[in-house]
C-alpha cells in the first residue's frame, strides 16, 4: 500500500497530467494566439482541477 505522502504525490501528478493533456488538446496546432473560447474553457478546467485538488487535500488530511 501507498503511504500518506505517496498518495498526495500521486494525486498531484494525476491532476497535473490531466491539465497538461486537456490544455494540449484544446490548442490548435499552428496557431499561437488563443481564441476567447479556448481561454474560457481552460479557465474552467483550471477551476475544476483546483476544486478537485482542494477536496482531495481535505480528504487526505482525514486519512
Amino acid at each position: 500500500m501507498l503511504e500518506k505522502t505517496e498518495i498526495l504525490i500521486v494525486i498531484i501528478v494525476l491532476l497535473l497530467a490531466f491539465y497538461l493533456v486537456i490544455s494540449l488538446g484544446a490548442r490548435k496546432k499552428g496557431k499561437s494566439s488563443e481564441t476567447p473560447e479556448i481561454s474560457r474553457y481552460l479557465f474552467g478546467v483550471r477551476i475544476l482541477i483546483i476544486i478537485i485538488a482542494i477536496v482531495s487535500l481535505i480528504l487526505w488530511f482525514f486519512m
